[in-house]
């Protein structure tokens, strides 16, 4: 059942259909990038959304009542309280996504996996479903331009994988996990940048388990990073992370300022740290790869 201390916006029924592949949002101030993620998950063949909504002030609830396939809640509840949303998506799935393919994802990540241009997700749902998986862990690739990070300036009416096309080949590791997946992944630019300007920070875990065939009382742990035990697929699929741009350095701000974030916002203040350090923060070099399709993510 849906805790009291959300209220849905929307009075539109939700069907009972029993293939349909459904995503799970929390998202605060996200008008920038929720069109782009809506559009990218609606071509691949997600059918219903589900977006719980924080507190946002920058019409993101105003973009949400004109989308007749998504479906609205606020909360007004603190994140940090709520286990960083991992408490509001699980009351969430239990109630609207048991039963369903569920794709529990953030506002600046869009889901991709081998040959999703041509084949539809449900698909690859039913590939899972032959296979008896029931999760698809993910790489979590983060995306930027070749400009300065305040100068990537985007266009919601357009594709966020145009605004930030490149992203670090490598080097990325795994290590063993006891938790479903039962690995976690590091690498990548921020591990990269970070490693370089600040020694002490710790590297975010970049795997994630967001696909899921979801049975009442599975939990997510930490984010969508590990979930109660499960059958995991061994192939691996991608989410692309568009954080990085041109409102990074006041998203930066007020997150540090509301301490809200994992371990009071660490990784905020690491950010904001290195803005303060550097002018001008790009990730691009000459070692960054544009993306090109998933058949280029498969064979790198």
């Amino acid at each position: 059942m849906v805790p009291d201390s959300m209220k849905r916006l929307d009075y539109r029924p939700v069907r009972k259909v029993r293939d349909e592949i459904r995503a799970f949002l929390a998202v605060r101030n996200e008008a920038l990038r929720l069109p782009s993620t809506l559009r990218h998950h609606r071509s691949i063949g997600v059918q219903r959304f589900f977006v719980l909504d924080n507190g946002s002030t920058d019409g993101t609830l105003d973009l949400l009542a004109n989308e007749p396939d998504v479906h609205v809640f606020t909360t007004t509840e603190s994140y940090a309280a709520s286990h960083w949303g991992v408490a509001w998506m699980n009351a969430l799935l239990d109630e609207f996504g048991t039963g369903h393919w569920t794709l529990t994802i953030d506002a600046d990540e869009q889901f991709i996996y081998p040959h999703y241009e041509e084949l539809n997700i449900e698909l690859l749902c039913r590939y899972l479903d032959h296979i008896g998986a029931q999760a698809l862990p993910c790489l979590l690739l983060d995306m930027y331009s070749d400009r300065p990070v305040a100068d990537t300036v985007h266009d919601p009416s357009a594709e966020l994988i145009d605004s930030c096309r490149y992203f670090d080949a490598g080097p990325y590791r795994a290590v063993r996990h006891d938790e479903c997946p039962y690995f976690q992944i590091f690498g990548g630019v921020r591990e990269r940048t970070f490693h370089a300007v600040l020694r002490e920070f710790h590297p975010p875990t970049i795997s994630k388990v967001p696909l899921v065939r979801w049975q009442k009382g599975m939990r997510f742990l930490y984010s969508t990073h590990t979930l109660t035990p499960a059958k995991v697929s061994q192939m691996l699929a991608g989410l692309m992370h568009f954080k990085f741009l041109s409102d990074f350095h006041d998203r930066v701000m007020t997150e540090v300022a509301r301490r809200e974030h994992y371990a009071s916002a660490r990784e905020y203040r690491a950010y904001l740290d290195l803005l303060q350090e550097k002018q001008a923060v790009s990730f691009f070099t000459k070692d960054s790869v544009p993306f090109q399709n998933s058949a280029h993510l498969v064979g790198l």
